[in-house]
């Protein structure tokens, strides 16, 4: 009871193994299990299994709770149990969310026509490999998830911290693209103004850009002279490597299972 009304247990949405950490501080630090209604994500999967009948009864009160239509999720190309979700309001609007991953098929699927795709775009343009190996998107990846699932606009998050006031933005800005900040709040109606910041944006924080532009440069310049030496010690041996396009999808799952 809190200021003399009984408290309604908070539904969250998430990996089972999460019960494991909750109960572990439950027992340690503080008595909140009862406070908690989980709802496994793995069960809001199109065409799983079909959920057990409490997990039915929690997820039809969250969605009368909330006046949502539909709330689904799909596995994403990240770590395990790397979840996306979507969420369907009743009055008809849609926002898809991806969370940490790579740019994944499922992902695009559940997001068809979205109103809003929220993505991550950790890394800029051009660093491809490394976005790759750590599992997670560049801004032009992010922005061609939205264009795929035809989203009505794609707001990018989730930027490394190399980027500590702005990220570098890709030639596939457009109208239909914004980025977002920590504490930030929008309304589905605004989300047309934000392109228009851009360039505001761009003037602001002039000098940082620049010094990433240069450190884009002597990046590629750096990889450029990489690669003409690989291609020549290769010619003198005969044995010329594949360029990274060229990487099976096989050889990518299996970095990811490694992870």
């Amino acid at each position: 009871v809190a200021l003399g009304k009984p408290v309604t247990p908070v539904s969250v949405i998430g990996p089972t193994l999460l019960m494991t950490w909750l109960n572990q501080y439950n027992s340690h630090c503080q008595e909140i299990i009862h406070h908690i209604n989980l709802i496994p994500a793995k069960s809001l999967i199109d065409e799983c299994e079909v959920p057990s009948p409490k997990t039915k009864r929690l997820l039809a009160s969250f969605l009368e709770d909330y006046q949502l239509r539909k709330f689904q999720t799909c596995l994403v190309r990240h770590c395990r149990n790397a979840f996306a979700c979507s969420v369907v309001h009743q009055s008809g609007w849609k926002v898809v969310f991806s969370g940490d991953t790579m740019p994944c098929d499922a992902l695009v699927q559940m997001g068809k026509d979205a109103s809003l795709l929220i993505h991550e775009a950790t890394l800029e343009d051009g660093l491809e490999e490394e976005a790759m190996e750590k599992t997670h998107s560049t801004t032009s990846q992010a922005i061609g998830v939205g264009m795929k699932m035809n989203a009505d606009f794609i707001m990018l998050n989730h930027f490394s911290q190399r980027y500590a006031k702005l990220p570098l933005f890709s030639g596939d800005f457009s109208e239909k693209v914004g980025i977002s900040f920590d504490h930030m709040r929008v309304n589905l109606n605004n989300l047309k103004t934000f392109p228009k910041l851009v360039s505001p944006l761009k003037v602001l924080f002039a000098e940082d850009l620049e010094e990433m532009e240069e450190r884009k440069e002597k990046r590629e310049l750096r990889q450029t002279r990489e690669t003409e030496s690989q291609f020549n010690d290769s010619e003198s041996t005969g044995n010329i490597k594949r360029p990274l396009e060229e990487v099976p999808q096989a050889a990518i799952n299996k970095r990811l299972k490694a992870n």
